[in-house]
Parts: structure tokens; C-alpha cells; sequence
């Protein structure tokens, strides 16, 4: 019977540890965030208005999903997944030729942080 009790006194301690992993002080992730900036292949200046659609690789389907600031960003938060994966982006903007291009690719920043950069090259002369 102590043994019993024992056994039972170790599985709550460790379920109580285990609660306070959890705590207020300690953030909690639910996905991650994917910082995209598009530039000008050319000039490397930002580009604003730039058209930002979604899809999953392996699918031609493609939702719009946000338009760039003056600044050429914009932010991606998916939940529950816990970093880029079969996500794709398809940049488009008037006077430059549309390029999809994958999550995954991302260069990790920080924890639950990437940074996708995307450069449009101009169409026609």
C-alpha cells in the first residue's frame, strides 16, 4: 500500500511540474509567424500594393491572403503549425512578373520567427 502511494506521489508531482511549464510568465505558442518582405529584383526597394494569395503545395489553388505596405511587408500566422511547411505564396503586382514561392524556404529568425524575402523581377521593356 505505501508503494502504491508512493507511486501515486511521484505522478502528481510531475503533472504539477508539468502545469508550471504552463504559466502566465511563459509564453505559449500556438504557430508561427512568417515576416515576408518583396522587393524590386532590380533596385532592392520595397514593393507596396503587391497582391499576396495562399495555397499548399501540390494544389493550383491559390486564396487571396493580404497586400503589402508602403514598406513591401506583410505577416503570416497559421495555427497550430509550429513552422513553415507545404504553404505557398503567390506575389502578384501589376508591371512585375508573379512568383510563387514556399513557406519552408523562410530563414529562421528566432523562436517561432522566419523571414521570407522575395525578389519580382519587372515584365516586359
Amino acid at each position: 500500500m505505501i508503494r502504491t502511494w508512493s507511486i501515486v506521489a511521484v505522478c502528481v508531482a510531475a503533472l504539477s511540474s508539468a502545469a508550471c511549464d504552463r504559466s502566465p510568465t511563459r509564453p505559449i505558442y500556438d504557430g508561427y509567424t512568417l515576416h515576408g518582405v518583396v522587393l524590386d529584383a532590380n533596385s532592392s526597394d520595397p514593393l507596396g500594393d503587391v497582391h499576396v494569395l495562399v495555397g499548399w503545395e501540390g494544389s493550383e489553388e491559390r486564396n487571396p491572403y493580404a497586400t503589402t505596405g508602403a514598406n513591401g511587408q506583410f505577416e503570416f500566422q497559421p495555427a497550430p503549425a509550429t513552422a513553415p511547411s507545404s504553404e505557398v505564396f503567390r506575389l502578384e503586382k501589376p508591371g512585375y512578373v508573379s512568383q510563387d514561392a514556399l513557406a519552408r524556404s523562410a530563414l529562421r529568425t528566432g523562436e517561432f520567427e522566419y523571414r521570407l524575402e522575395v525578389r519580382l523581377e519587372p515584365s516586359g521593356p
